[in-house]
């Protein structure tokens, strides 16, 4: 009778997890970072490295609602590799919710990391202000121990909006000086043939009091090889920038390059030109970028994703 219960029991497992998905997806790059800044680490020339895993599982409901969640397992050069806090969703008809360590609709607004180039994927022309996103790794700090955020997606024909709601630690009320409760944000993006408009907004961004951010995006897609756009960031406080950025693709090599124009400082200007040459499933790619502050920072190696 033991050996029948078992034998119905684990049938009954298999058959139900028949209906789920799991799957593991990620990324890896490695290569040599440079840096002729005068705070940049004793070596100006150094190896990086970084290992991502996401682990997704998910499974559809006979009403047609999908019900997942994504966890993450990354390691970043010499530091001990982690897990991130969970994310869960639900998803059904265009609409999507995520609890937990959710994404953020600031972050998620489409075009705002388009001016990024290299095998590090970065660009001055990047926001330059503090919010949330979806956590690699694992939370830290006093007041961001229980961070809990909600984000919600609707798109249809072209169209995505985006809100969310991160709260710091839920399971406390105490607050460092200048901490809002909450971070909330919201993005909207369209596309309609050749061009694509993007904005978003973010108030209290990472739970600091008063840091307001704002990002406006446009870009045009002059064909299947090239392509141009143009960000504005409101980084919180006085700092904005305005970047100009473009990409060319000639015999399976892609040339990107930007120009951002900033208030710190004064008037100042930063720029960066990459190229990136499919591998076949890996990606061989460099840059040289110069900053706000007329540093020049480098990078060269190879970024894969599997």
């Amino acid at each position: 009778m033991k050996k029948i219960l078992l034998s119905t029991t684990m049938l009954a497992l298999f058959a139900g997890a028949a209906s789920a998905e799991v799957t593991l997806s990620g990324s890896g790059r490695f290569g040599l970072l440079f840096s002729d800044s005068a705070v940049s680490p004793v070596s100006k020339t150094r190896l990086h490295t970084r290992l991502r895993i996401n682990v997704d599982a998910k499974f559809e409901a006979d009403n047609g609602v999908t019900y997942g969640g994504r966890i993450r397992f990354q390691g970043v050069d010499g530091d001990a590799a982690a897990f991130s806090p969970a994310m869960l969703y639900v998803e059904a008809s265009g609409v999507r919710i995520e609890v937990g360590n959710a994404n953020t609709a600031f972050d998620s607004v489409a075009l705002m990391y388009n001016p990024e180039i290299g095998f590090t994927e970065s660009s001055a022309g990047d926001p330059q202000g503090s919010y949330y996103s979806f956590s690699s790794g694992a939370y830290n700090g006093a007041f961001d121990d229980d961070r809990t955020g909600i984000y919600a997606a609707y798109s249809i024909n072209g169209f995505n909006v985006k809100a969310s709601y991160v709260q710091p630690n839920q399971g406390s009320s105490a607050k460092a000086p200048g901490e809002a409760d909450a971070e909330t944000s919201i993005a909207v993006d369209y596309t309609t043939g050749q061009f694509t408009v993007a904005a978003a907004y973010a108030a209290n961004g990472k739970g600091i009091e008063g840091n307001d951010l704002t990002f406006v995006g446009v870009a045009y897609k002059i064909n299947d090889v090239a392509n141009v756009g143009l960000n504005y960031n409101d980084n919180g406080g006085d700092w904005k920038t305005t970047t100009i950025y473009g990409n060319y693709t000639m015999n399976g090599i892609t040339f990107g390059g930007y120009v951002t124009d900033s208030n710190f400082d004064g008037d100042d200007t930063a720029y960066g030109l990459g190229a990136a040459y499919d591998l076949g499933g890996a990606t061989l790619a460099g840059a040289i970028h110069s900053d706000f502050a007329g540093d020049t920072w480098a990078d060269l190696g190879v970024r894969m994703s599997f």
